[in-house]
């Protein structure tokens, strides 16, 4: 009931705002009179917010001199602090300004005043599979002169797009495998960003990647590789069979003395329960720590096999190989870019997989 009367407020602001706010369809600045831009991707989607690193690797490259700051909720601020990418970074979480059963309207007022207060020259807000009211609404109420963001999603208009000034078009139907980390930077097409590498990214510290090492050093215990599994995912159907990743990290400890670790979230305890309990030994779980000191661990893996989810990502993003295993989601747009990545896809039934061939990927990327 609360949500849809949410909705429908929403939608009728958006109505009135379309009637009272001008478009500005002036030139885009030269990128060395941009001093600040914001990007905001404030929603939670962990692997959402990786991909949209190139977007980010790209205007550091084009707006050299300018600072860049990142909108992000509390998870996704905390994956990419230190990015070099990202000069600052503005935590945005909802709870504080609904906390307690109510709201909070002095706090949601400083933190838009505080917001002005930088006077960004260009806002970004890049969306390739829904949108966020908020993220348009937020890019509104910062202030700058230009806002940039979808108007339509293939051919689904965006109601909240009155809040941009520079409106885009974003239409994949002709090109439904385009990747998602070019997608997020398509939300940026008429800035003319330069082409980039296309690799998600996380920056981890001396003293992180030190702790992470530390921890899978005592752990191997003298055995030659260290693997990683990640049997969870959010979504039911992006779960590869428990007993096909105990199969796979059986194989690889007897046949190459490999250490396996497995990788636990919150919502992953019956899925990690059936691969345990068919382990021939127990493996190393790694579980209730934050997302850095998990990414710092990942770091120090030979090879990460997972479903597609969040880990699938934040492997891939500290630069270790991973096999990804994909169902009814696309690989071409969310798998991993570029060597030594590797996905499996087998239709949408992602019970289709084997184990055999998950394993023949893993002995070529462990290169034995």
């Amino acid at each position: 009931m609360l949500k849809s009367l949410e909705r429908s407020l929403k939608h009728l602001l958006s109505v009135l705002l379309r009637f009272l706010l001008p478009r500005d369809n002036g030139s885009i600045p030269d990128p060395k009179d941009v001093r600040r831009i914001l990007v905001i991707r404030q929603h939670n989607q962990l692997g959402d917010m990786l991909c949209a690193v190139p977007l980010l690797r790209a205007l550091r490259l084009s707006y050299k001199s300018a600072r860049i700051s990142l909108m992000a909720s509390p998870v996704n601020a905390d994956v990419m602090r230190n990015n070099r990418y990202v000069d600052s970074h503005i935590v945005y979480d909802k709870r504080s300004f609904t906390g307690g059963g109510g709201i909070h309207p002095g706090r949601l007022f400083t933190f838009i005043m505080q917001l002005r207060k930088e006077k960004y020259d260009i806002v970004i807000v890049p969306m390739t599979v829904s949108v966020s009211f908020t993220s348009c609404l937020l890019a509104f109420l910062a202030g700058a002169k230009i806002r940039i963001g979808a108007e339509r999603i293939d051919g689904k208009e965006n109601g909240s797009a009155v809040f941009f000034t520079r409106p885009v078009e974003l239409d994949w139907r002709s090109e439904p495998h385009r990747h998602q980390a070019l997608r997020n930077i398509d939300t940026a097409s008429e800035l003319s960003l330069p082409a980039v590498n296309l690799s998600s990214e996380i920056t981890l510290s001396g003293e992180e990647l030190l702790e992470g090492n530390s921890f899978v050093v005592r752990e191997l215990a003298g055995r030659k590789h260290a693997v990683a599994f990640h049997p969870g995912a959010g979504k039911v159907p992006n779960r590869w069979p428990a007993e096909r990743f105990a199969d796979v990290a059986n194989l690889l400890a007897d046949r190459v003395h490999a250490r396996v670790f497995v990788t636990r979230g919150p919502m992953d305890d019956e899925p990690v329960a059936g691969m345990l309990s068919r382990l021939h030994e127990p493996p190393v779980v790694v579980e209730n720590k934050p997302i850095r000191e998990v990414a710092a661990t990942l770091a120090h893996m030979d090879l990460v096999v997972s479903n597609d989810t969040g880990i699938m990502h934040v492997a891939a993003a500290v630069g270790v190989p991973v096999i990804s295993l994909f169902g009814p989601t696309d690989p071409h747009q969310w798998a991993p870019v570029g060597a030594p990545h590797r996905y499996v896809f087998a239709g949408p039934d992602i019970t289709a997989i084997s184990a055999e061939e998950v394993m023949k990927h893993a002995l070529e990327l462990l290169d034995l």
